[in-house]
């Protein structure tokens, strides 16, 4: 499945996950509840990218460009990038969200 499509596609509910988000959140924070929603889905995003040994950091990165791409329609803006830890218990430095 091809991630940007798949966002694209999938624009109102988008807006529902960040709606209900912290007004300050993380990729990592929005990741988590898009995999929730779309899990089979997000699953299948990963196995795209299986032999690319960086699936997640792939379909992940993509989200995050969505988000960028498309600020002004979900009423967000960039804050700084910080620390998170991601799905393997290492910290990554990954960019926050405000809604405006």
């Amino acid at each position: 499945m091809e991630v940007m499509t798949f966002l694209k596609s999938h624009h109102p509910q988008i807006i529902t996950i960040i709606s209900g988000l912290n007004s300050d959140f993380s990729s990592h924070d929005f990741i988590e509840k898009f995999a929730r929603m779309f899990e089979t889905q997000y699953i299948e995003m990963l196995y795209k990218y299986k032999d690319t040994g960086n699936a997640f950091k792939t379909v992940h990165s993509t989200i995050a460009k969505y988000l960028s791409q498309n600020m002004n329609a979900f009423g967000i803006v960039k804050m700084s990038k910080k620390g998170s830890e991601h799905v393997f218990g290492e910290i990554d430095i990954i960019q926050w969200w405000s809604k405006i």
